[in-house]
C-alpha cells in the first residue's frame, strides 16, 4: 500500500512492510504518509533524462548533478527513518566500492531535510553505516520534480544521462547490484 505523493508531501515511513503511519502533526500539516516497503517497481520510460539539480552536501556546499556527467550514476532517494532504506545501504556501499574505478558514481539523496531532522540525523547515520559514497540533501522542489511515490527510490542513469531503470522500494536482495551491472552494457 502506498499513497501517491504530490510535491513536497513525504510522510513518515512505516516501521513494518506495507504499513502507513501518519502522526497527527503531519495530518494537520496536510502531509501524506508513504509506505517505505517494497511496492511494485515503477515502469521506466526508455531514454528519459534525469533533471538537472543543485543540492547541498552534508557540509552545506552546493553540488550540481552535472558534476558527474558522462559517468554511470546511481541516485538513491532515501531517509534515515526508513527501514528498507537502511537495509539497502550495505549493498550500495558494496556496489560503489566494486565499480567506482570504472567510473560509477553512487549518490545518496536524503529526504531528511524535507521531512525529518536534516543533516542532524544524516551525519550520525552516515558514520554508523560507513556510507562511502556522496550524500546530498533533497529539498522540496526536487521531491516534487521527481514525483517520488515511495522511498527508497533508486534511479540508474547511463553515461548519456538517460534513466535506464527506476526501482521503488527495497526489492529483492541483489536487485540493486544486477541493475548496476547493466549500466556497463552500453
Amino acid at each position: 500500500m502506498s499513497t501517491r505523493l504530490r510535491g513536497w508531501r513525504i510522510g513518515l515511513a512505516a516501521a513494518l512492510a506495507a504499513a502507513l503511519v501518519a502522526s497527527a502533526s503531519y495530518a494537520s500539516a496536510g502531509k501524506t504518509a508513504v509506505a517505505a516497503s517494497p511496492p511494485p517497481h515503477a515502469p521506466v520510460k526508455p531514454g528519459r533524462k534525469l533533471l538537472s539539480f543543485t543540492l547541498t552536501d552534508l557540509d552545506g556546499r552546493a553540488v550540481k548533478l552535472s558534476k558527474w556527467r558522462g559517468h554511470p550514476l546511481i541516485v538513491d532517494f532515501w531517509a534515515t527513518w526508513c527501514p528498507p532504506c537502511r537495509k539497502e545501504v550495505p549493498e550500495l556501499n558494496a556496489i560503489y566500492k566494486k565499480y567506482r574505478r570504472r567510473g560509477l558514481v553512487v549518490l545518496g539523496v536524503s529526504v531528511d531535510k524535507v521531512q525529518g531532522d536534516g543533516v542532524k540525523s544524516v551525519l550520525p547515520f552516515a558514520r554508523e553505516f560507513k556510507v562511502s559514497y556522496p550524500i546530498l540533501m533533497a529539498d522540496d522542489a526536487l521531491v516534487e520534480a521527481m514525483d517520488l511515490d515511495n522511498i527508497p527510490t533508486t534511479l540508474f542513469i547511463n553515461r548519456k544521462g538517460e534513466t535506464v531503470a527506476r526501482l521503488e522500494g527495497r526489492g529483492k536482495s541483489g536487485e540493486l547490484t544486477a541493475a548496476a551491472k547493466n549500466l556497463f552494457r552500453d
